[in-house]
C-alpha cells in the first residue's frame, strides 16, 4: 500500500485529488485502507452511477454529478466516496464551474462527518478554485512487492511454479509497468509457451521499449554484452559489483540504488559500447537522452521537456539512462545567448541527479572534460568517474579478436583467425583506439575483396598505415586529458 495515500485516507482529508491511470488498482488500495478504518466505500462513474465498492459495478442512481453531490450531502454516515470521471467534468472546457462549487461545498460539509471524497483520474489538473481545499497525490507505479504478488497469483492460476530468483528478476524488471500491463505480458508469455524464467525478461524490456517510443526525447537502444567490449577490465569489474545494488540484499542493508558513472576519455575507446554492455549485463532497458531534441523556442518549454523525459525514465525504472557526449548537450551554459535556457536545464538535471530515488542509472560519456561545469563532477551526482585511455597491447589483441570473430560469423572464411597473428596486429596498432581498429578490419576486408582473395595481415596493416590515429593527430589533447585524469578519475582499463 503506498504510504502517502494510506496516510491521506487515515488523516481523513476531506478531498483527495488522485492522479492515476490505474483506476482498478486505486480502488483496491482505497478499499483496503477503508476496511481497516471501518468505513464503507461507494463509487461513482458516468457509466455506472452510484454503486458499492468493492465488487462488480451495477447501474445505480444519481448518474448526474450534481444529483450525486446533493445525495452525498444528505448522508450522515462516515464513509469514503470514490468518484471516477469527475476530474474531466470539472475542467473549464467542460463548463464545470458550477460542479467545482458544488464539490467544494460538499467536501466542506462532509469534513465534519469524517467522510472522504477521492476524485480518481489521469492527467486532469486541479481546478484553481479547489487549490487549498484538496490534497493532490499522484499514485506511484506498483513496487516490486506488488508485482511479485501479481506474479504469484498469475502463476498459481496457471499451476506453474516459479523459482525465487526468477520471481525476483521478473518482478524487478516489471518496475515501471502498471499491473494491467504486467498481467497482459504474463498472458502473452504463457500463450507463447514461456515458463516464467529469467529468459522471459526480454519480453518485459520490449514492453518498456514500446512505452519509450512515444517520446521524442528518449530513444530505446539495443544492448550488448560485456564480451563485446575489449579491455576495460576495471570498469567491467565495477559494473558487475554494482549489479548487486539492485538485489533484495542491498535493500535489506539500506544501500542506495546505484546512481551513475561518468566515462571520460579518448574518442573511440569504448565509452558508448560500455553503456550498451552495462544495460545488457544488468538486463535493463537502455535509454538514450537526446538533449538537442529537448530544445524548443518557447520560454520554459525546453525545461518542461527535460522534466518529462526524466519522469518517463523514472516510470520505467530500473533502467540505464545514457547521455552521450554530455558536454556538448550543455555547451554555452555560461554564455547566456539563449536567455538562460541551457543554465536552467542544467540546474534541473543536477537537482534530479542529486535527489532521484528511482533506480535510474545515469551513464554519461564525455570527450572534453574541461567543457563540463565542475558542479557535474562532484560526488553525489555520479558514483564514480572513469578514465578510458587507449588500449594497451593485450587489450588491442582482444579487440582485434572481437572484430575479426564478428567478420567470421558474418562470412564463410572460417580459417581467418588461424591465419592471423593477433599479437603482431596488436603491436602494429599501437596508439590506435578500438574504433580505429574496427575501421581497419572493414577497410582491410574491402581491400581483400577488391583483390579477389582472402583477408591477410598485409591488408589490415595497410589499412592502419593509411589512416593515422587520433593519438598522433591530436597528441596535445590526449596529453592534457591524461593530465586531468591523474588523481581525479579511476582507470577503466
Amino acid at each position: 500500500m503506498p504510504a502517502e495515500l494510506d496516510l491521506l485516507l487515515r488523516a481523513r482529508y476531506p478531498l483527495i485529488w488522485l492522479d492515476t491511470a490505474e483506476e482498478e488498482r486505486a480502488v483496491e488500495l482505497i478499499c483496503r485502507t477503508a476496511r481497516a478504518m471501518g468505513d464503507t466505500v461507494s463509487g461513482w462513474s458516468q457509466t455506472w452511477g452510484l454503486h458499492d465498492l468493492p465488487g462488480a459495478a451495477q447501474s445505480g442512481p444519481h448518474s448526474d454529478p450534481l444529483s450525486l453531490l446533493a445525495h452525498m450531502r444528505s448522508q450522515e454516515r462516515r464513509q469514503v466516496w470514490v468518484l471516477a470521471d469527475l476530474g474531466g467534468l470539472l475542467q473549464p472546457s467542460g463548463g464545470g464551474q458550477v460542479l467545482v462549487r458544488a464539490l467544494r461545498d460538499t467536501a466542506r460539509l462532509l469534513r465534519d462527518r469524517g467522510a472522504v471524497i477521492v476524485v480518481v483520474g489521469a492527467g486532469h489538473p486541479l481546478p484553481a478554485d479547489l487549490v487549498g481545499s484538496a490534497a493532490v497525490h499522484r499514485l506511484a507505479l506498483p513496487d516490486q512487492g506488488e508485482h511479485a504478488l501479481l506474479l504469484r497469483r498469475v502463476t498459481a492460476q496457471m499451476k506453474l511454479s516459479v523459482s525465487p530468483e526468477a520471481e525476483r528478476v521478473l518482478s524487478t524488471t516489471c518496475l515501471g509497468l502498471t499491473l494491467e500491463q504486467a498481467e497482459n505480458i504474463w498472458a502473452r508469455i504463457r500463450a507463447a509457451g514461456g515458463r516464467f524464467t529469467e529468459q522471459d525478461v526480454d519480453q518485459l524490456i520490449a514492453e518498456k521499449a514500446r512505452i519509450v517510443r512515444g517520446s521524442g526525447y528518449l530513444q530505446f537502444v539495443p544492448t550488448t554484452g560485456l564480451d563485446d567490449v575489449g579491455g576495460l577490465q576495471g570498469l567491467k569489474a565495477w559494473m558487475s559489483q554494482r549489479a548487486l545494488g539492485f538485489s533484495p540484499e542491498a535493500r535489506e542493508l539500506g544501500l542506495p540504488w546505484p546512481r551513475g558513472a561518468l566515462l571520460v576519455g579518448v574518442q573511440g575507446c569504448g565509452k558508448s559500447l560500455s553503456a550498451k554492455a552495462v544495460a545488457g549485463l544488468w538486463k535493463q532497458p537502455l535509454l538514450r537522452l537526446d538533449v538537442g531534441a529537448l530544445m524548443e523556442g518557447l520560454v520554459g518549454a525546453s525545461e518542461r521537456n527535460l522534466r518529462d523525459a526524466l519522469a518517463l525514465a523514472g516510470r520505467i525504472a530500473p533502467c540505464v539512462l545514457w547521455i552521450d557526449e554530455i558536454e556538448k548537450g550543455f555547451q554555452g551554459i555560461d554564455q547566456g545567448n539563449d536567455g538562460g535556457t541551457i543554465a536552467r536545464m542544467f540546474g534541473t538535471m543536477l537537482t534530479w541527479m542529486q535527489e532521484k530515488d528511482e533506480p535510474v542509472f545515469v551513464l554519461a560519456t564525455a570527450n572534453q572534460i574541461h567543457a563540463l561545469p565542475p558542479e557535474m563532477l562532484r560526488k553525489g551526482r555520479f558514483d564514480e568517474i572513469f578514465f578510458v585511455d587507449l588500449p594497451d597491447s593485450p587489450q588491442r589483441e582482444e579487440i582485434w579478436h572481437i572484430h575479426l570473430s564478428y567478420r567470421v560469423r558474418l562470412g564463410r572464411d572460417k580459417s581467418l583467425l588461424g591465419r592471423l597473428d593477433l599479437a603482431a596486429l596488436a603491436e602494429a596498432s599501437e596508439g590506435y583506439s578500438g574504433a580505429e581498429i574496427a575501421a581497419a578490419v572493414v577497410e582491410g576486408s574491402f581491400a581483400a575483396l577488391a583483390e579477389g582473395g582472402p583477408l591477410e595481415p598485409r591488408h589490415l596493416v595497410g589499412a592502419l598505415s593509411a589512416s593515422p590515429p587520433l593519438s598522433r593527430t591530436r597528441e596535445e589533447d590526449l596529453t592534457a586529458l591524461r593530465a586531468w585524469a591523474s588523481g581525479r578519475a579511476r582507470k577503466a582499463g
